[in-house]
């Protein structure tokens, strides 16, 4: 627990990564605007782009959604009870872990084997390694009753998704491939992004400085491997669909805690629905 200073400094501090945060949303809308860079690339595996706006409507759908649809209960803080000073170090060394992942990876020029040995060790060993993170935090997601109320915002989020790009994509990934994809993308990002770092700097500072400054770090990194027309507008790019799209992941793991509905949506958005069904 915090003393009333501690308190009132992560207030301050909350604030300002809120007004932080959302001025990088909107400097990154204004950049794409004021250089026609609206049509972007919405998948590193594919050249195909799509206009900005309807890239974020699924993300707006599911937040709408999800804010109308709240959970029976607010979700429990489950690092309520630790103290301030370690709830401040364990965040902000995950942050650093993120933010040296995002530098690494355009200074690697997105290499793939870069991109898988800069993930292995920044995301997973270091944060267990120097123990910020321990993996007994997945018993303290309380799942009673976590399952029904979330589930017309995911819904929304994957019809409309869907329906934006029902194409498979072509060639279609073997198994082995996308259940790769999956542990590495969709498993260890959540639990790296979300369930460490976002839930440590909620905790301190308020969800949504929490969902802002998680969704940033998370869009960051996805310049390098989409982008092409310089590393400001792939930034801009990538926070202006990445992040949004972390903005519902953020919003859905704050409102519900359920780590494994999280971990499904992400999952989608790295192997949408007509590549599971082009596979059978």
């Amino acid at each position: 627990m915090g003393s009333l200073s501690e308190v009132n400094s992560g207030s301050r501090i909350g604030t300002a990564l809120l007004a932080a945060g959302v001025a990088i949303y909107l400097g990154a809308l204004v950049m794409l605007l004021v250089t026609g860079n609206t049509e972007v690339r919405f998948s590193a595996d594919d050249a195909k782009t799509q206009s900005i706006w309807l890239l974020g409507l699924p993300a707006v759908a599911g937040l709408a959604l999800a804010w109308l649809v709240p959970p029976r209960e607010p979700a429990p803080d489950p690092f309520a009870a630790v103290d301030t000073r370690i709830r401040v170090r364990q965040s902000w060394t995950l942050a650093a872990l993120a933010v040296a992942f995002a530098t690494g990876l355009h200074l690697a020029g997105g290499d793939n084997l870069w991109f898988l040995g800069l993930k292995a060790v920044l995301l997973l060993l270091l944060p267990v390694a120097l123990r910020v993170v321990t993996w007994r935090e997945w018993a303290r997601a309380d799942l009673s009753g976590r399952w029904i109320r979330p589930l017309p915002a995911v819904a929304a989020f994957v019809l409309i998704t869907y329906a934006l790009d029902p194409a498979a994509p072509d060639p279609i990934p073997d198994p082995v491939t996308i259940a790769a994809v999956f542990v590495l993308n969709a498993v260890l990002e959540e639990v790296f992004y979300r369930f460490w770092l976002q839930t440590r700097l909620e905790s301190l500072y308020g969800r949504w400085a929490a969902i802002l400054v998680t969704s940033v770090v998370f869009a960051a990194w996805h310049a390098a491997i989409q982008g092409g027309n310089g590393p400001v507008v792939d930034l801009a790019a990538a926070v202006a669909v990445i992040g949004v799209k972390s903005l519902f992941l953020g919003y859905l793991w704050s409102r519900h805690r359920n780590p494994w509905l999280v971990i499904a949506v992400h999952g989608f958005i790295n192997a949408p629905l007509a590549m599971w069904l082009a596979m059978f």
